[in-house]
């Protein structure tokens, strides 16, 4: 009865597992980078560290560097 089972498959190419491996390194390497890089972007923004305001000196607390439009208004009112 052994004569009428079906042969094995191959095992698994080892240079494909390699490869995924590889693979699956390189897309872990990619996610933690994506990670860490959104995080260091949100501590940039929690921290204010980013933009025009981000540069100016703490004395100059109410400039913001752009003259503010007063819609509606006469200028010499």
């Amino acid at each position: 009865m052994g004569f009428m089972s079906a042969p094995s498959p191959p095992g698994p190419d080892p240079e494909l597992v390699k490869q995924r491996k590889a693979e699956e390194e390189r897309l872990a390497k990619q996610k933690e980078e994506e990670r860490r890089r959104t995080a260091d972007m949100e501590r940039k923004k929690r921290a204010n560290l980013l933009g025009q305001r981000s540069l100016q000196d703490e004395e100059l607390e109410g400039f913001t560097g752009y003259r503010r439009r007063n819609l509606g208004k006469s200028i010499r009112s």
